[in-house]
């Protein structure tokens, strides 16, 4: 069965290995690929030959913050498909109100919690139903 791909724009390494752990604990076979800017992430896309069917997009990045991000996306007619989800340390309702507005499908708060992330990221998943073992 092949992987899905999911793409994650985060430029905090640490939030980076923690996903990565994360995914590690929920046993998901993914093909992830990380970008550290917003500006990666856009050549990523562009340079795409399998689209990614997730991204998950950090809000508060250098060269080219998240939101920017995801108005491209959602305006480029091959991309305006992908699932976005927002990862922010903001719980600022006009801040979540916005990314949806611009098309984004979840706004994840990354926790302090562990379990609470992994459940966060699990339940995203599901909805793109990622293959487990």
């Amino acid at each position: 069965m092949l992987s899905k791909k999911i793409l994650m724009a985060e430029d905090d390494e640490e939030d980076v290995d923690i996903f990565k752990q994360v995914l590690t604990d929920l046993t998901v076979h993914v093909n992830l690929e990380v970008a550290a800017n917003g500006i990666e992430l856009m050549v990523m896309l562009e340079d795409a030959t399998v689209l990614p069917e997730l991204i998950f997009l950090d809000l508060n990045m250098p060269f080219k913050n998240g939101m920017v991000c995801l108005q491209e996306i959602k305006a480029n007619h091959q991309w305006k498909n992908i699932k976005v989800v927002i990862l922010s340390t903001s719980s600022h309702q006009d801040q979540m109100k916005t990314a949806y507005e611009k098309g984004a499908d979840f706004y994840m708060i990354k926790s302090t919690s562990y379990t609470d992330f992994k459940n966060a990221v699990a339940a995203c998943l599901e909805k793109q139903a990622v293959n487990r073992t």
